[in-house]
């Protein structure tokens, strides 16, 4: 089957928008998974500076999502 070559232009144009998309998303993905992994030390270090208070704000966060998890109604009649 022969393609005209006017569509084959605008297949490889095309071809080339959406390897374009692609290299922006994997450079998005990356540049978040860094952020993400500062965050995660600034945390790591917060803990292992002050670890009773990181254990009671981790309990108080329990608790109250316990209680709103109380508040949910289950479907059950």
């Amino acid at each position: 089957m022969s393609v005209p070559l006017g569509e084959d232009d605008a297949v490889g144009s095309m071809a080339e928008r959406v390897a374009g998309g692609v290299h922006t998303a994997v450079n998005t993905a990356a540049n978040t998974v860094c952020r993400a992994e500062g965050g995660v030390s600034e945390v790591r270090s917060v803990i292992r500076a002050q670890p009773i208070t990181a254990a009671l704000v981790v309990f108080a966060l329990g608790y109250l999502f316990g209680r709103l998890g109380s508040l949910l109604p289950t479907g059950r009649r």
